[in-house]
């Protein structure tokens, strides 16, 4: 299986478009083919002995209760999974004093995964079978679906922040 990736140059301090710049990789989607609820339905259906219509109840229940608890001000803590908590996004004040809950413009559910399901480019992860492509390098070699060149699985990105790109959708 391999992880798509496009590089990106930006400036490493994002609050000055003056300063120096470096490149990083960004992970390509298939927006055009998510994952939807049926689906993931669908296949623990195949996998897990319920039907098909149980673990689609389960997984909407899932939803509507993971939204209410992070409104009611908990993370949610799913063993083995994660962590889903909100995150406050607004663009600040100068003064402490002068912040009120007008200034917050929105909120957004963050994830962070569990280490046993984390993917990373140690050893152990592309022994299972993950390596990591360039797009562009990919792409002029259309046809061959890529090259077995090491420098495709070099994943690039900041050191300071483990390689880790925005968000592909920050509305969402």
């Amino acid at each position: 299986m391999a992880i798509l990736f496009k590089k990106i140059t930006r400036p490493v301090d994002l609050t000055n478009m003056d300063s120096a710049k470096k490149t990083y990789p960004q992970i390509t989607y298939q927006y055009s083919n998510p994952s939807t609820l049926d689906e993931i339905a669908q296949e623990i259906g195949r996998t897990s002995g319920v039907s098909e219509g149980e673990a689609f109840s389960v997984l909407k229940d899932f939803r509507t209760l993971l939204k209410q608890k992070l409104i009611d001000g908990r993370i949610v803590n799913i063993s083995g999974l994660g962590y889903f908590y909100l995150a406050a996004q607004s663009k600040g004040t100068d003064a402490a004093e002068d912040f009120t809950a007008a200034d917050i413009t929105g909120l957004r559910i963050c994830f962070r995964a569990n280490k046993d399901i984390r993917l990373n480019t140690g050893t152990t992860t592309r022994t299972d079978g993950l390596s990591l492509k360039d797009v562009d390098r990919v792409n002029k070699t259309s046809g061959s679906g890529g090259t077995d060149n090491p420098d495709d699985n070099n994943p690039g990105g900041n050191p300071d922040d483990g390689g880790e790109t925005p968000d592909p959708d920050p509305a969402a």
